[in-house]
């Protein structure tokens, strides 16, 4: 009876326990609510059929600058790191000694030249003589080879005052190209130009900009057969008519595509036998100087068009592990992590090649508040991404 008294209490404590908190429930089911996020369902759009590879671009030509004359560095007339015209003034050598010698070998020409004209009369006064025997014919021949010998010496002084003047010039160094100029290699002050030609400084052409990059053979020969295989197609490609080649892209490292489509100017004559790829060089307009050479971008060779091609915001794409992930939902509306295969970034877009279907749903935001298997409320985003025409 006792026991039974102790039950009776305790469970009279309990259920009054339950009716003093009746927010426990509530604040359960709260906690069960599924979180609210975007959705989109994607709709496919077209897109370019393409081969990515990554080039380097280079600037050619590329020359250096260098001193060809022994002198004293005087000065500099341009700012590194920035674009010089062909024609414009970079750097000036002390030009003193170049101008004595100018001027030496413009008196020592003007005494030869006197000496070959007193030769030349000598031996016109003595030809006359020789003809009647007024003087030996051993006389008249000495003086025909002393004005011989004074000819040949007015010409080693003109040709002595030319390499003066040329060495002259040379204290006076303009560029040959117009691109970007690199850092000074020789301050102002220093001795150049003894015994070896100095470098100074590099200049790179930058307009057009040539971007290398290496093809698998496969991809090669798959190009190869395309265009024969479309060859009544790509005449009506305008780009095309132009050009000759299939266009050419650039996405930078920033991600962002570079406006102005290239061509192939270059193809390698054999395939890498180590490599098995083989060497391409497109051109690009480059008229702002934006790519420099060494940089880095991937180069795109566009084939065709694809109609229902996947794109989706490149901020929807989870990377991890050097993996590509992007949450999708199942009818249930409950969260799955699905690997994918990303293909060209094309502006804030990214082209899926492999993992997901039209009509997949998948989640725009929330992901460091998700896990595998949990259940969203979704709120619908209407898919209106499209692939800018750059094909034309």
């Amino acid at each position: 009876m006792k026991n039974r008294i102790i039950f009776l209490g305790l469970l009279s404590l309990f259920s009054s326990l339950l009716f003093l908190n009746p927010g426990c429930k509530s604040k359960n089911e709260q906690t069960k609510t599924p979180p609210a996020l975007r959705v989109m369902t994607i709709q496919g759009t077209r897109v370019p059929l393409s081969i990515n590879m990554v080039g380097q671009a280079e600037g050619i030509p590329t020359v250096e600058i260098r001193a060809r004359v022994e002198g004293y560095l005087e000065n500099w007339s341009f700012q590194e790191g920035s674009i010089v015209h062909k024609g414009q003034i970079l750097f000036t050598i002390e030009k003193a000694e170049y101008v004595n010698n100018v001027d030496y070998a413009t008196a020592d020409l003007a005494n030869k030249e006197a000496a070959w004209e007193y030769a030349r009369l000598n031996v016109a006064r003595l030809k006359p003589l020789v003809n009647t025997n007024a003087i030996s014919q051993n006389d008249f021949d000495v003086a025909v080879t002393e004005e011989k010998q004074a000819k040949a010496a007015m010409a080693s002084a003109q040709a002595d005052l030319q390499q003066a003047k040329l060495n002259l010039s040379y204290t006076t160094i303009a560029s040959p190209i117009t691109g970007y100029i690199g850092a000074v290699q020789v301050r102002p002050g220093n001795l150049v130009g003894r015994s070896e030609s100095t470098l100074l400084a590099t200049i790179s052409a930058v307009d057009p900009i040539y971007v290398n990059f290496q093809m698998n053979e496969n991809n090669y020969l798959s190009i190869m057969s395309w265009v024969l295989e479309n060859k009544e197609q790509l005449k009506g490609r305008k780009e095309l008519q132009d050009n000759k080649t299939l266009p050419v892209y650039l996405t930078l490292s920033n991600k962002q595509t570079y406006p102005y489509p290239g061509t192939i100017d270059f193809i390698g004559r054999e395939i890498n036998p180590a490599t098995g790829t083989i060497a391409l060089r497109a051109e690009f307009p480059n008229k702002d100087g934006l790519i420099k050479p060494g940089t880095f971008s991937e180069v795109t060779l566009i084939l065709g068009e694809e109609d229902d091609g996947i794109v989706i915001p490149q901020s929807s794409i989870q990377p991890i592990q050097d993996k590509d992930f992007v949450f999708i939902l199942d009818s249930a509306n409950n969260v799955t992590r699905l690997p994918v295969l990303a293909g060209q970034h094309i502006e804030n877009m990214v082209v899926i090649m492999k993992g997901l279907n039209i009509g997949d749903r998948i989640l725009l935001e929330g992901y460091q508040k998700i896990r595998d298997g949990m259940e969203v409320t979704p709120i619908m985003v209407k898919d209106t991404l499209t692939v800018p025409d750059i094909i034309k």
